[in-house]
């Protein structure tokens, strides 16, 4: 299916460098997969400029997807945006499926696919596994209700499949970033840099924050295979700077059962306590 990933502009959720941007690590998660299985993938990210909302629909009607799919960093900061935006766009193309995740949506399905009748299906918390399952139902005509992870609409009714299993290799899906041109993303005064994740999850149940309940219990990438793709980004692409997402970022050792409970370094990285990575001379595995 000719699919376009849409990164919406939104307001600032904290602090930010003027002029500068890191790239839609999420979405980049999602369109690996999709290109993986062999859809045709394109990324929009209207957070570079920003583009206005008449600039975004223009290349929404010029790409002419199948599936438009929006998800965003921002998360609750960004649904009034997503819900403006969807609005337009399915008065224009009525055909277009629109599909939408992210937390917020994770959380707000139903209030979402109540208010929001432009919104077709909401992708419920992981999408790497869930997003491909959709779009080859969708491309087949079959009925959404097996494809676990969703929410959606049929015959008037809201229905809400079962929740999808949790992902437990986190290397088993590859990053898209050949959708984004990395040249386009700097931060800390010029630097080129992406958004990096070890790890997903976090074992502490704080009451502030709705990560828990998310990404549920703590996983991490092989370590090994994390700083090889460090590695490659910086050798290859010439990125200097390394935006750690995860959600519990002071775990600097990571114990292999494997190996006998020997601690596995990333050690050709300098871990800073903003959580920031920036490479000298990087010389990973």
């Amino acid at each position: 299916m000719r699919v376009l990933i849409l990164n919406p502009p939104h307001p600032a959720i904290g602090s930010r460098i003027p002029r500068e941007q890191l790239p839609p690590l999420g979405l980049l998660c999602i369109g690996g997969p999709l290109l993986e299985a062999g859809h045709d993938v394109t990324l929009l990210n209207a957070e570079l400029g920003p583009l206005s909302h008449d600039e975004i629909i223009d290349r929404v009607l010029k790409h002419q997807p199948q599936v438009l799919l929006i998800g965003h960093s921002g998360s609750t900061s960004a649904h009034p945006i997503v819900a403006e935006l969807t609005r337009h766009i399915r008065a224009i193309m009525p055909n277009l499926i629109i599909v939408y995740g992210g937390v917020f949506p994770t959380y707000h399905f139903y209030d979402i696919l109540r208010q929001e009748s432009q919104i077709d299906v909401i992708v419920r918390g992981e999408g790497e596994a869930t997003v491909p399952k959709l779009m080859d139902a969708l491309e087949r005509g079959e009925t959404l209700d097996t494809v676990e992870g969703i929410a959606y609409r049929s015959n008037g009714q809201i229905r809400e499949t079962p929740s999808a299993t949790m992902i437990e290799d986190l290397d088993a899906y590859r990053i898209g970033w050949e959708l984004v041109d990395l040249k386009q993303y700097s931060y800390y005064g010029g630097k080129q840099a992406v958004v990096i994740q070890f790890s997903r999850g976090c074992p502490h149940l704080c009451n502030y924050c709705g990560q828990r309940g998310f990404w549920a219990r703590w996983r991490h990438r092989n370590p090994k295979k994390f700083a090889q793709e460090i590695a490659w980004l910086h050798r290859t692409h010439g990125v200097e700077l390394f935006n750690l997402a995860d959600e519990n970022n002071l775990i600097q050792r990571i114990y292999n059962k494997q190996q006998q409970q020997r601690p596995l370094f990333l050690y050709s990285v300098t871990l800073y306590l903003n959580t920031f990575l920036y490479l000298y001379g990087v010389k990973c595995l």
